[in-house]
Parts: structure tokens; C-alpha cells; sequence
């Protein structure tokens, strides 16, 4: 079977490898470099608190708590230093009515240690907070260093025989009939393709487009901002704070996501000002006093309307999407789902809410 998966970021990377591994002929196709897009401007988490204390798709939520095994034996596999299973720090005023959502994310399975001020200071010398302020440890958490887990598996990919084509955007979805048969790309060449998997990101409804379909989704931008290379006394861990997210960096010191709020299910608010939002996560973590921003970088993040957007349509063959928020951490799971729907062909249950066909309507009387 030949697969042309479209997109070189997180998702499109983890499908490709997955697929190749498998035996598929695949070639993989971007625009642009991998990880060029949102995989490399993301904050690269990987947590189960607070979202598991979230009302979402239920197939969704039973796959929540497989992530860190999947990233644990992909990491196996592939080999590299990509993955960092530091713990996150996430501090009470972050997340609204913080005991529930203690209680309900432990119930689901989540490995969570509520921690005073005394043990933090032991924990993470590095944050100082308010006398009293209460911070959740989830040990099995951490976060991904996207760019470097893309070019593992894309290297990976390459010596299983896959084929990458970089620099050409699509330009068209070659159809006959009911049937997706290939791509076109910006120089005029064809890929024929038994199956094309969209994972194109923020580009996915405009690839859906060429087959005359639907993906509605909103393109969110998200600010990260890089400070801290070489600097001493920076966090070892992720920190969930009152209106930012920040990580270690092993390039630039630190990632912070400046978003003014705790941390809920929406995504919606940047600050305007870098320097400001790095003044004010320096009041928690005085490594960081006096520094600007080495780096500044937007990610489009697209988030489809209800959720993933994972499978095919049951009237047009040869076409698979494969679209999602928090790409990073679902990648290695939507490609191992996608592997067993396109290899086995299996419907796989738990992507039963999340089928691009939720966006159509049956006409009356038809």
C-alpha cells in the first residue's frame, strides 16, 4: 500500500514512521522544513492535571492516560535525547476549584502529590510563591523537545525506506470519481498514492478543501517565548503557574507560554509585550530578573470544532484526516490508531466521536 501523508510536523512525522514501520510505502510531503509550523513553536507538554478534571469526548479521555506509555516505548524505539519526564509543578491559583480537580484527575489514574510551601522549597528551589500557596506535583508528566523527536522519527523513517519530499506544497488532491488517487505538487509533480492522509495542521482545512470538504476549525495563534540560555538557576521542572506555563530548554534556558489566565480547556489569550509577560513570570522564578527574551515565536495552533478530527469519510476512498490540537502529545497515539484503521482495517471505538463525517448532515428525504 503507497500512503502520501501530508505534513512534517508532530502528527504527519508519527504517522509516516508508524505506517513505514509496518511495512506501507510512504512518502512523506511539506511545504516547508519539519517541524517549520506550529511542532516547533509549541510548549511541548505532557500532562494528564489539569485535563483529566475536564469534561471531553469520552473515546478521547480513555486514551488520555495511555500517552506516557506510548511516548515511553517510542522513545525506545526510536532512540535520541527528546523526551524529559521532569514532573510538573502546577500551583493552586492556576486552576479553578483546584481540590475537585485534585480529586476527580487521581480518581482517573493521574499521579498527583499536593505539596505546601516547605516541600516546593525542597522540590524546586528555583520557584518562590506566596507563604501558602498549595502547587500539585504530577510526578509522570514532562515535556518534548519537538524539533529533535521529529527529526529522530523522520530519520527513522527514512532508513525503513519512507521518502520525503520538502519544499513543495500541494497544490491539488488528484480524484477520479469517489476516489482520492494522489497529490500535485507546487512544481507540477504527481505523487500517486493509494491513500493520502491529511496532517497538514493549520493548512489541513485548505488541503480538505481541494477534495471539496469540510474541516471547521479555529486557527489560535500562541505566543512562546525563549529566555535564560546559560543562565544557573532556572526550574528542573514544568511549572503550571497562575498565568503562564514555563519549561526547561535545552537550548534557550527556558519556554514560557505567557497566556494572562489559568489554565482551562480554551485557548485564546497572548500577551502583546515580551518583556513584560518575562517580568512577570520573573516574579516567581528570580533566575530569570533582568533578562529579555532571546526569541519570540508564534504557533498557529488548529483546533477543529468538537475536538480531533481522526478517520475517514464513507463516501470518498483514498482519503484520511488526521487533525488535532495538542498534536505533540496525541502524535505517537493518533499514529498508531491510524496505522491499525489503514493496515487492518479496523474502526477503531475510541475514535468513534472524533470522525470528520460530524461535520456533514443528512438531507431530509434523501
Amino acid at each position: 500500500m503507497k500512503v502520501a501523508v501530508l505534513g512534517a510536523g508532530a502528527i504527519g512525522a508519527n504517522i509516516a514512521h508508524r505506517l513505514a514501520v509496518r511495512g506501507a510505502e510512504v512518502v512523506l510531503i511539506d511545504g516547508q522544513a519539519p517541524a517549520a509550523g506550529t511542532s516547533g513553536a509549541s510548549f511541548s507538554w505532557l500532562s494528564s492535571f489539569p485535563q483529566l478534571a475536564w469534561a471531553e469526548d469520552p473515546g478521547r479521555r480513555a486514551l488520555r492516560l495511555s500517552v506516557n506509555a506510548r511516548f515511553d516505548r517510542l522513545s525506545e524505539e526510536l532512540g535520541g535525547d527528546w523526551l524529559d519526564w521532569c514532573g510538573t509543578l502546577t500551583v493552586e491559583s492556576a486552576v479553578p476549584d483546584f481540590d475537585a480537580a485534585v480529586a476527580r484527575s487521581t480518581e482517573a489514574g493521574a499521579q498527583i502529590e499536593v505539596l505546601g510551601t516547605g516541600d516546593l522549597a525542597r522540590i524546586e528551589p528555583q520557584l518562590r510563591l506566596p507563604e501558602g500557596e498549595r502547587v500539585a506535583f504530577e510526578l509522570r508528566s514532562g515535556w518534548v523537545d519537538a524539533p529533535a523527536m521529529i527529526e529522530q522519527l523522520i530519520r527513522v523513517f527514512r532508513l525503513t525506506g519512507g521518502t520525503l519530499h520538502l519544499g513543495q506544497p500541494v497544490t491539488a488532491l488528484r480524484r477520479e470519481g469517489g476516489r482520492v488517487r494522489g497529490v500535485t505538487l507546487a512544481d507540477g509533480r504527481q505523487v500517486d498514492a493509494d491513500l493520502v492522509v491529511n496532517a497538514a495542521g493549520a493548512s489541513a482545512s485548505h488541503i480538505a478543501a481541494m477534495a471539496e470538504l469540510s474541516i471547521p476549525m479555529e486557527l489560535v495563534p500562541g505566543l512562546m517565548l525563549y529566555a535564560g540560555a546559560g543562565a544557573p538557576d532556572l526550574p528542573r521542572h514544568v511549572i503550571n503557574g497562575e498565568r503562564w506555563l514555563l519549561r526547561p530548554d535545552r537550548r534557550e534556558g527556558t519556554a514560557i507560554h505567557w497566556r494572562g489566565e489559568g489554565l482551562t480547556a480554551l485557548h485564546g489569550n497572548n500577551g502583546a509585550d515580551g518583556p513584560a509577560m518575562l517580568a512577570d513570570v520573573a516574579r516567581a522564578v528570580p533566575g530569570l530578573r533582568g533578562l529579555r527574551p532571546s526569541r519570540e515565536r508564534i504557533g498557529i495552533r488548529a483546533i477543529p470544532f468538537g475536538g480531533p478530527v481522526i478517520g475517514a469519510l464513507p463516501w470518498l476512498s483514498g482519503y484520511y484526516s488526521a487533525v488535532s490540537h495538542g498534536g505533540i502529545g496525541w502524535g505517537p497515539i493518533w499514529a498508531d490508531l491510524a496505522a491499525r484503521e489503514i493496515l487492518d482495517g479496523e474502526a477503531v471505538p475510541e475514535l468513534a466521536g472524533l470522525r470528520p463525517d460530524r461535520f456533514y448532515m443528512d438531507v431530509p428525504g434523501a
